[in-house]
């Protein structure tokens, strides 16, 4: 047998698992969660859901003084922005409604913890922890949802200021992205099954 005959007859194998596989995942009643083909109880799709939550900005849990625990800032304005600009593009690409059906509100808070540390006690590594404590409501105020979610991420420390600034706000924004995306995959569950 030649090599492109065993390439055709791979692939022909590999389009059978695939559909079979396809067929198998419809059967126990798997169904996508975004897309025309996600459609809820009230027949609308979840993405018509999400384009329906209005996003405000989320609130800090702050301290006093922006520089009380050591020297480090207990909070940035920016991971605020990064996650509120996340989740709103996530909902709805195309702006906030006019007429929003639903209100998400979001508390954040964070926390920095010195993972390894140097025999000197400097810190070597440290690990950030985003915490949103988040509320979706109805067009009435309703609470439909109240949840908390976490991003957790670890970075070195270099005990040179400003790169361990720059690493720990760029941890800082990937975990307000992975919050924004953790959030919405939660809120989209919630509408496919109670729509």
């Amino acid at each position: 047998m030649s090599w492109s005959r065993r390439k055709l007859i791979r692939a022909t194998l590999a389009a059978t698992a695939l559909a079979g596989a396809g067929g198998l995942l419809a059967a126990c009643g798997f169904r996508p969660l975004y897309g025309q083909a996600s459609t809820t109880s009230s027949g609308a799709t979840v993405d018509a859901h999400l384009a329906a939550v209005r996003v405000k900005s989320p609130v800090w849990e702050r301290s006093p003084s922006p520089f009380a625990d050591a020297g480090r800032a207990k909070f940035d304005a920016r991971v605020s922005q990064v996650l509120h600009n996340a989740l709103r593009d996530g909902f709805n690409p195309y702006g906030q409604p006019q007429t929003p059906a639903y209100e998400l509100g979001i508390e954040l808070s964070e926390q920095i913890t010195e993972t390894l540390t140097a025999d000197s006690g400097d810190a070597e590594r440290e690990d950030l922890t985003l915490n949103a404590h988040f509320t979706l409501l109805d067009a009435a105020g309703n609470e439909l949802l109240l949840e908390d979610q976490q991003a957790r991420l670890a970075y070195a420390v270099l005990q040179e200021p400003y790169q361990d600034l720059i690493a720990r706000n760029d941890a800082r924004e990937r975990a307000a992205r992975l919050l924004a995306d953790l959030i919405k995959l939660r809120i989209s569950a919630y509408f496919a099954r109670s729509g």
